[in-house]
Formats: structure tokens, C-alpha cells, sequence
């Protein structure tokens, strides 16, 4: 189930997020989050400091060298997120360049299964593109129907290897926050939002509608 919290812009927006986040998460949380343009997690958890979960990983990769300049690892630490979780005794846990993508993957696929079963309750903080990918979970990818927790993939995109959660993975989520700004995004929520629509190869940002967990959408778009 989807509510959509309508907001005038970004920064506002991830506001929102932080205090939803502040409502949702405590020590027994595991919070996974998101790059892209969308989250200032500067503004949702390093300034209000008071976001205090269990443990945080990444959702998705840009698969690379450490912490490479297009990293969401990268977009993390420039927001002061990773001094802000040691500074909190917060575990980070990210996806680690071994140099070959599918045993990097299986890693990743092995470190989520144990946070899964330790962390009984799991929070992510989402994205979604304009073809409506979410995640490095791509239109008809590995990834939208995948048996594995990660996997990891060549998609059609700027950054095409990707290691990411699989929509499998994200089906373990009891809650989602999900940022969605710029004009360029009204197509994008009027599809996630279209009962008619629900390929979720084809859209698999539709997958918030459709699953279990109880969603916030948060969005500068007017929907009326």
C-alpha cells in the first residue's frame, strides 16, 4: 500500500523522510538506502541526528572500485552519512570490489542474508527512476525476478554494472520511504500510481504498490 505525501520541493521532502524514518526505526531496524539525486542524507539523518537504527546498507551499487566519484557510497560519504554512522556506533555495510562482479554480488547476497535474519525489522529508503527502475533493479533485469537477495548485472543505463537488492530481497521490507522529485517524474508516479499497470518486468518501481509493506511516497508532483 502506497500513501503519497505531497511536498513543494526536495528539501522539504526529505524532511518528510526524516520524520517518517524517526517514527519507523529503532535499534532492532535495518535501514537500506538508496543513491540518485533524490535523498539529501545530510538533511534526512546527519543534521536532525536522531535516526538511530541497528545497522544500514546500501541498496544498490554502481559497481567499481571503492568509493569510486559515481558511487552512491561516494554520494554518502560527501553528505557526511558514513562519519555521522561511526560517530552513532552504527554498522554501514556496503558492497566490496573484489574485481570480478558476479562473486562481489554472491558476497554482498551472503552479508544481506545474515543482516536479514538479525534485524527483524527492515526499512528502505528508495528511489526510482524515469523508466521506472528502483534500486539497480532495471526493466526486464535479472534482478525484477531473480531467486537470489542480490545479483549482479550489465542494464541499459549510464552506469551499467549494477549490484543490487533483487525485488525478492525488498519483498523482506516491512516499510518503505520513497523520494520522487522534478518534473521529469510526473510520468513516473502517474504509472506507479495506475491500478491498470502491473508488469512489474516492464515497471518495477510498481512493486511498491503491489507488495505487503506499507509505503510513503513523497513527491513534488501534483497529482489532481
Amino acid at each position: 500500500m502506497i500513501e503519497v505525501v505531497q511536498v513543494k520541493n526536495r528539501n522539504i521532502g526529505n524532511l518528510k523522510a526524516h520524520d517518517k524514518l524517526r517514527q519507523l526505526v529503532d535499534s532492532e531496524t535495518l535501514i537500506a538506502l538508496s543513491g540518485g539525486t533524490s535523498p539529501d542524507y545530510q538533511k534526512m539523518i546527519v543534521e536532525p541526528s536522531d535516526i538511530l537504527p541497528g545497522s544500514v546498507c546500501v541498496v544498490d551499487e554502481r559497481w567499481g572500485e571503492k568509493r569510486h566519484i559515481d558511487s552512491n557510497e561516494y554520494l554518502m560519504e560527501k553528505a557526511g552519512l558514513l562519519s555521522y554512522l561511526k560517530t552513532k556506533g552504527i554498522g554501514f555495510h556496503n558492497i566490496q570490489w573484489e574485481g570480478d562482479i558476479i562473486a562481489d554480488a554472491c558476497d554482498y547476497d551472503g552479508l544481506v542474508k545474515k543482516l536479514f535474519a538479525r534485524f527483524p525489522k527492515k526499512v528502505g529508503v528508495m528511489g526510482v527512476g524515469t523508466n521506472l527502475h528502483t534500486a539497480g533493479i532495471f526493466p526486464k533485469s535479472i534482478a525484477a525476478h531473480s531467486p537470489d537477495l542480490v545479483v549482479g548485472e550489465t542494464v541499459n543505463d549510464k552506469f551499467p554494472k549494477r549490484i543490487t537488492l533483487t525485488l525478492k530481497a525488498l519483498g523482506e521490507f516491512q516499510n518503505f520511504v520513497i523520494l520522487v522529485f522534478g518534473e521529469e517524474k510526473h510520468e513516473v508516479v502517474k504509472i506507479m500510481l495506475d491500478e491498470n499497470e502491473n508488469d512489474m518486468q516492464k515497471y518495477p518501481a510498481i512493486f511498491y504498490r503491489k507488495c505487503f509493506a506499507k509505503s510513503w511516497l513523497i513527491t513534488d508532483q501534483d497529482l489532481k
